[in-house]
């Protein structure tokens, strides 16, 4: 009987006497699998860290935002003869209103001033049904819509909870959009209104803040890009703000002494680390106005210039209410004279209150707001080629704000600084009936694993193609904050690659050792034979190739083994160290210092590659094996 140690013995002496064939077996097999132990070792080091920075990121949650889906209501014929004749109606009556109220306040009334309920196209070629259609944007149509209001479920953020906690949600939040208010920056503090600009706006005013792009958000969305308070913000001086390390560093170029953006990934990071503790607590101020109070401006403007030109002409008589520009940041329009005569101040005065009657606007405004810097958004470089621009695109974050207001921090704020009547105007809102009401901010939940999110993201999105299903979709969902589910889509997609390509590594590397090893094992007939002559049992015999399979299998495992760890190695020492510049600038997130690696052993691909060469070993010795054993010893022997 043949014992372990002897099955070893034998095993490692036909290792030795057959080298060369084992090499060459060893390395073209070893190739093969090393590269795909490399590969799996990369995707799930990278997967593994993107993941690490998106959960220190968003604090362990997968945000998806919603934002309401309209489509124009089926029942809608803006050319129904019915509609249109009950459209008309009302025009009638609004009419009839507006005479009246022109007679009662003494006025003159032009009833082809109004915008026509119905518009007609008189090209020949549109066919006579449709020539005739509603016109949505006269007042006798928002007159029947308010009195015909829509049958469809509202989308708002009780009917996006509704939507989104059965499907995991824990937590739903409701943004809110103040583009509507068009804050004005005022750079420097300081406004000129004597001239209107027609040439290329500043760098400041292209910025998110100069363009007015604000969002009240939650602080638990925001809380890792609000930097630490320091002297400069203790006591608060106005409404925080988060900003984007280029806005922060165009708006206080001036300001603070702050260099340009760096190339370089590593020197970008100490950029923006600089760029933040420099601007934290920073203020500066923007300018409300609303329509009203524009209009004076532009009033007030042109009759400057009309008296600027008409400046040394004796015929010329200045208007009887003339106005002024504010001499102070975001004033308002004084009055410096008024010579109207009693009878002409009452006919304005009526025609102003007749227009109130039927259209109502707010009085003037105007407002400064005080802005405070508390920390910096996500700020990624920009990449074009190479590792960067790779990991950029997997890396990349998107908050869909310009410039963001921490609503917890902001109501924390004294009276006189938070500005509640300002931030409560609301947006306008359109009740276009192809369209749907807009003004509406989007909304966010929070999900706790990626699965739920990635579950609610592909039942309710329509991705690149319209589907009648998407009409039927109340809300349109993806990913939001950072692109998570981008990372796992890649993970998923490689997985079954992976797979197919391990599975023809394993019958190309079963296919080279079934030969290797069907060679061994003709060339040891005799000795089989010679085994079986002296007693041996075939189990014997079996445990020494046995052991030799896996003898050889031990050693391909080691080399494709080594061969991964290099080829994932060599890409994590050139590319480790940009890449957690990379990410740390996308994702914000630099305490505690996240490093990024590419070296994962967690994917049970990896495993199942070196586990799987054992095996395929076994299943390439097993028919040759047997059919040796099997044979009858003394015709071996004689054919020797």
């Amino acid at each position: 009987m043949i014992g372990m140690r002897d099955a070893l013995t034998l095993a490692h002496t036909k290792i030795r006497s057959k080298r060369m064939r084992l090499i060459i077996t060893t390395i073209v097999s070893g190739l093969v699998f090393g590269v795909m132990a490399g590969a799996t070792i990369l995707v799930d080091g990278m997967s593994k860290s993107l993941t690490e920075f998106a959960r220190q990121n968003l604090d362990g949650r997968f945000l998806v935002s919603g934002t309401p889906n309209y489509y124009g209501p089926v029942d809608f014929n803006p050319s129904d003869a019915t509609l249109i004749a009950e459209v008309q109606k009302y025009h009638a009556a609004y009419l009839a209103e507006r005479k009246a109220a022109a007679k009662r306040y003494g006025i003159d009334y032009d009833e082809r001033s109004e915008i026509q309920p119905v518009t007609e196209d008189t090209n020949p070629n549109v066919p006579a049904e449709f020539r005739k259609q509603i016109n949505v944007q006269s007042v006798a149509w928002q007159r029947y819509s308010k009195d015909h209001p829509s049958s469809a479920t509202p989308k708002d953020a009780k009917a996006f909870r509704a939507l989104v906690d059965p499907l995991g949600a824990t937590t739903v939040y409701e943004p809110k959009n103040l583009g509507h208010l068009s804050l004005t920056l005022l750079p420097a503090g300081t406004e000129d209104l004597t001239t209107t600009s027609t040439g290329e706006p500043s760098k400041e005013m292209q910025t998110a803040i100069g363009q007015g792009q604000y969002t009240v958000v939650p602080n638990e969305l925001v809380a890792p890009f609000i930097a630490p308070a320091n002297n400069a913000r203790e006591p608060a001086q106005g409404v925080p703000v988060l900003l984007s390390a280029d806005d922060a560093a165009t708006v206080f170029q001036k300001t603070v002494d702050l260099p340009k953006r760096p190339k370089d990934q590593a020197a970008q990071v100490r950029w923006f680390k600089g760029v933040r503790d420099a601007v934290n607590g920073a203020t500066f101020v923007s300018c409300y106005r609303n329509d009203a109070e524009r209009a004076r401006i532009e009033e007030a403007r042109a009759q400057a210039q009309e008296i600027a030109a008409n400046r040394g002409n004796r015929d010329y008589v200045q208007p009887d209410l003339l106005l002024a520009l504010p001499t102070t940041p975001c004033g308002q329009v004084t009055v410096t004279k008024d010579t109207r005569t009693a009878e002409l101040k009452k006919v304005q005065d009526n025609q102003k209150a007749f227009e109130q009657e039927f259209n109502p606007t707010p009085a003037p405004r105007a407002e400064l707001v005080t802005f405070q810097v508390v920390g910096l958004l996500p700020s990624p470089g920009q990449a074009n080629s190479g590792i960067d621009a790779v990991l950029s695109i997997l890396v990349g974050t998107n908050y869909g704000f310009g410039a963001v207001i921490p609503s917890d921090s902001l109501a924390s704020l004294p009276d006189t600084l938070r500005h509640d009547s300002l931030f409560a105007i609301p947006a306008p809102v359109n009740n276009d009936p192809w369209m749907g009401p807009m003004g509406q901010d989007m909304f966010i939940a929070s999900f706790p694993s990626v699965e739920k999110a990635r579950t609610a993201v592909a039942s309710n999105s329509c991705q690149m193609n319209w589907s009648p299903a998407c009409e039927s979709m109340p809300f349109s969902l993806g990913a939001y904050g950072t692109n998570y589910l981008t990372v796992d889509d890649i993970v998923r997609q490689l997985r079954p690659v992976i797979l197919t390509l391990l599975i023809i590594a394993f019958t190309i590397a079963t296919i080279i050792i079934w030969a290797m090893m069907g060679r061994v094992m003709a060339d040891s007939r005799r000795e089989t034979a010679v085994f079986r002559a002296i007693g041996a049992k075939r189990s014997d015999i079996a445990a020494v190739y046995v052991t030799y399979s896996v003898w050889v299998a031990v050693r391909i495992v080691i080399f494709a083994a080594a061969l991964g760890l290099i080829i994932a190695g060599t890409v994590h020492v050139l590319f480790a160290d940009r890449a957690t510049k990379t990410a740390q600038l996308a994702y914000a997130v630099f305490t505690p210092e996240p490093t990024f690696s590419f070296l994962g052993f967690r994917n049970p691909v990896l495993w199942l590659i070196l586990g799987g060469i054992v095996v395929m070993s076994l299943i390439a010795i097993t028919p040759p094996l047997l059919r040796n054993i099997r044979r009858n010893p003394i015709k071996d022997m004689r054919d020797e």
